[in-house]
């Protein structure tokens, strides 16, 4: 009952967005980008290309790191063993030898004169502010990622993280010694004092709030401006976050799911079982059909949700095709064999036909042939950009929209 999932290839930020009409194609190895009128953008030259976080993108050359824009314009070059921080402006942070820097977008040098030994690794960058969170000699400070100046010089805690919530923005989390706090970020003023177990973020249903825990495990609701909230808000949140572990643990203890099981029966013939039981184990029988006229009926997915719950990889005469619970033909059997693939957040999923050593794919939503076997493989899958990557029968590596089937390499022809 093997599901194959896709691998990330290039290393892909879910959370940003991607240039629209761009797409990174590979040839010999190098990386380049064309758009949907599949012409050059940039030739291919990088090893890699990062998804791009605005305007901006990563590249990647013999383990340095550089940026690029929309435009193709390398904006710095792949000198650099890190870049963790790209801002929506272009100004980034970069490792070198000495320590980290601010890079200027506009002449792709050294931003001043500041270095830095690390950044925090969560949430250093609030871009709602544009504010980032340095350490240098063991403290804090938070620099302008517009101008490239610190904005506040006597911050003097040793870690600090800024709020994902956008009603939180101007409020950085602080800490010291162990003990956790809030400051406002602008002007590194106390609102909650750093003697706290932990802070976090919370919400009573209708804003957001910030959750302070002593070490004996007394909480204390703070509001968007930095007040103590009423008893009634804090009540109120209590019971959200009572209901959201309440879910969680219902989906834990579910324990039993309906899965599919396939058995082979004596006289060549096939018996398929809609079981109820724990995962990866035989369990209670609830309805089953026997199948015959198969030299092979094999597991391919049990989706309870989707529109064709069960799918099994069905070969006779050396044709393989699809059938579902009913033994329904839902995809024809004129293939040399056939996968179920999906990624791992449930985003897409498809059936993937091959013909000799040429692939196709039918999406399971659609169920309709999107491409006809003519690819070498499809690698992954980018969310971000609604597409495929792709190897063709050249060899060049590049995105085909998960739609129209359009593949976006310059020149390619199926």
């Amino acid at each position: 009952m093997k599901t194959v999932y896709f691998l990330p290839v290039l290393l892909i930020s879910l959370w940003c967005k991607a240039q629209d009409g761009l797409y990174p194609y590979a040839e010999k190895g190098k990386w380049g980008l064309t758009n949907k009128k599949h012409a050059v953008v940039l030739e291919p030259q990088f090893d890699s290309i990062q998804l791009f976080q605005g305007d901006y993108a990563r590249v990647e050359n013999n383990r340095r790191v550089g940026l690029i824009n929309g435009s193709g314009k390398v904006i710095y070059p792949c000198t650099y063993s890190d870049m963790p921080i790209v801002a929506p402006n272009g100004m980034a942070v970069a490792k070198t030898i000495k320590g980290y820097i601010l890079l200027d977008p506009a002449t792709g040098k050294q931003k001043g004169s500041l270095v830095f030994d690390e950044i925090p690794g969560i949430n250093p960058l609030s871009k709602a502010t544009n504010l980032l969170v340095v350490k240098k000699e063991g403290t804090i400070g938070l620099v302008d990622m517009n101008t490239g100046n610190l904005v506040n010089k006597t911050l003097k805690f040793d870690d600090g993280e800024f709020f994902e919530e956008p009603s939180l923005k101007n409020f950085l989390i602080v800490a010291l010694d162990g003990k956790y706090g809030v400051i406002e970020a602008s002007t590194g003023k106390e609102v909650i004092p750093a003697t706290y177990g932990e802070i976090k973020s919370a919400s009573d249903g209708s804003q957001d709030l910030i959750k302070a825990i002593t070490d004996d495990e007394r909480v204390v609701y703070f509001d968007a401006s930095g007040k103590v909230a009423p008893a009634a808000v804090a009540k109120a949140a209590q019971k959200v976050e009572e209901s959201s572990n309440h879910d969680a643990a219902a989906l834990d203890e579910s324990g039993e799911k309906k899965d599919m099981r396939i058995y082979k029966i004596p006289g060549g013939r096939w018996r398929v079982v809609l079981e109820i039981g724990e995962f990866q184990r035989p369990g209670r029988a609830l309805d089953s059909i026997e199948f015959s006229g198969y030299s092979t009926l094999e597991y391919l997915s049990y989706r309870e949700a989707q529109r064709i719950p069960g799918m099994i990889k069905a070969v006779k005469d050396n044709n393989t095709g699809v059938i579902d619970l009913k033994g329904n033909v839902i995809v024809p059997l004129i293939y040399d064999d056939v996968k179920y693939r999906e990624d791992n957040f449930g985003h897409y999923a498809f059936i993937e036909t091959r013909v000799g050593n040429r692939v196709g794919i039918i999406p399971i939503e659609t169920m309709k042939e999107l491409k006809k076997p003519v690819l070498a493989q499809v690698i992954d899958e980018d969310v971000n950009r609604k597409a495929l990557l792709v190897q063709t029968a050249s060899g060049t590596r590049g995105y085909m929209d998960k739609t129209t089937g359009e593949v976006y390499i310059p020149g390619y022809k199926d």
